[in-house]
Parts: C-alpha cells; sequence; structure tokens
C-alpha cells in the first residue's frame, strides 16, 4: 500500500510518517511532502493507495492576525490535493480540528470548515483536539509552554488533550478501514487549563476574556474505538510521574 504525506516533518505529520514506515512496517511506500509549493502546485503521475493531508497552519491566534495567510495555506493549497484524489478516486485522510464544532468563532476554524465542506467522497476528516507531546511541539502549545515556565496567563477552558504517538496509531488504525465521514482523534476525557497548570507546579494568573476561543472541548471516541484504537497516554499521569521523577532524583 503506498502512502503519500504532506507536512510529513511537521510536529504531528513526523511522528505519523515514523511510526508507519518503522513501527508499521510500510517502509519505502511511505513518502513524503512538505515544501508549501509542492504542495499548493500539486502534480504527479503516481497512483498512492491513500494520502495523508497534513500540511496546515494550527495556531488559533496566529490565525486571528493573519487570516489571509491562514485561508491561502489551508485552503487555496489544499485544493490540488482535493482535487487530485477526487480525481483519481484516492482515499484521503486530511487533518481537521475540533474547533470545527464551533467554527464560526476564529479564522483558523473555519478554514478546517471549509476543508470539510470541500472534501472528495472517498475521504475521512480527522478533527483532532489538542495534539500534545513532551518534546517537539510548537513553542505556543499550553503543554510546552507550562514545561517550559512561558506562560503568561492560563484560562478556565477544558479541553481534549491527545498525545502524538496515540494520534499516530489512530491514523494507523483509519489507513485499512473503510470508515468515510468526519471522525473525533481525542481521548474522550476533558482536562481544565488550570487543572494542568496546577499539576505542573505553575501559578498564574486567570485570563477570563479569550476571544475565538470555545469553552469546552471533548472528543466522541466511539466511531474510533470501534475500530480497535483507545488512547494509551494519560496527561495528568504523565507529568504525575514527571514529577514524582523529579523529586526522587538525588542531588
Amino acid at each position: 500500500m503506498k502512502v503519500l504525506i504532506t507536512g510529513h516533518t511537521g510536529f504531528i505529520g513526523k511522528r505519523i510518517y515514523d511510526h508507519l514506515r518503522y513501527e508499521c512496517n510500510y517502509g519505502e511506500l511511505i513518502e513524503g511532502l512538505d515544501r508549501p509549493d509542492d504542495i499548493g502546485d500539486f502534480k504527479t503521475d503516481k497512483i498512492y493507495d491513500v494520502v495523508i493531508h497534513l500540511a496546515a497552519f494550527a495556531a488559533l491566534r496566529d490565525s486571528i492576525e493573519n487570516p489571509d495567510k491562514f485561508w491561502e495555506n489551508n485552503v487555496e493549497k489544499s485544493k490540488p490535493i482535493f482535487d487530485y484524489c477526487r480525481k483519481n478516486n484516492i482515499r484521503l485522510l486530511y487533518a481537521s480540528s475540533a474547533g470545527v464544532y464551533e467554527w464560526w468563532k476564529n479564522p483558523y476554524a473555519i478554514t478546517k470548515k471549509a476543508n470539510e465542506l470541500m472534501a472528495p467522497p472517498n475521504s475521512v476528516g480527522m478533527r483532532f483536539f489538542n495534539v500534545w507531546a513532551e518534546e517537539g511541539s510548537r513553542s505556543d502549545m499550553l503543554y510546552r509552554m507550562l514545561q517550559e515556565n512561558t506562560a503568561k496567563y492560563i484560562t478556565r477552558h477544558k479541553r481534549d488533550y491527545i498525545h502524538v504517538n496515540d494520534v499516530a496509531r489512530a491514523i494507523a488504525y483509519l489507513i485499512p478501514s473503510t470508515f468515510i465521514g468526519h471522525i473525533d482523534i481525542g481521548t474522550g476525557q476533558s482536562i481544565s487549563v488550570l487543572e494542568l497548570a496546577k499539576a505542573m507546579g505553575r501559578d498564574l494568573p486567570i485570563k477570563e476574556d479569550t476571544p475565538g476561543e470555545p469553552d469546552s472541548l471533548c472528543a466522541d471516541t466511539s466511531a474510533l474505538t470501534s475500530l480497535g484504537w483507545f488512547p494509551t497516554i494519560n496527561i495528568l499521569d504523565t507529568i504525575k510521574n514527571n514529577e514524582s521523577s523529579k523529586l526522587a532524583t538525588p542531588l
């Protein structure tokens, strides 16, 4: 099975690329495409069995400041990929977002909603919830900001935090499945930002007014678990284990 991954050097894309290539033994059948110009002008005579389209801008607050940039990159540059899959009836797994549940709140979510509306029939819109990892995440992601103590404030929001390794496993389950449509990629557990900050020992001011952000998001994992997938890494357990390790480390 030949698979093309766009955005294969990004935070999520690299983990998926490595997971499929080395842990699922796809090997040389996995190809990557990462340069924006190559994606926006995508043309190929190759026929893939599956395309996993992950290349996109994803910083919500940046989208509020630069909506046109997000529309061009996430929507206009996705069109050649979508058209290629539609023309050749190729199974497409593309990155959507939990933000589509309140898509009108910010430009990033609007681009993901647009992707869902323009997607070809033989496709899966993967609605990623809050993806995190101990290493390799963007500097504006909450876990990393709390980890590095660079966060200026916290909010009362509740979010569903899913580890990037569990995201990679979820996609590995989706590739051979017959599932079509939209699917939540999360753990099914909502955790408050306050709780995360407290677990990591961060005492930060609470910002009440955060335009563009939903108050609470939690995945419905029923479709994903029906394929045999389940989450394996809990963010609070990881934090507690890390804090315990620090206490146990001799001076």
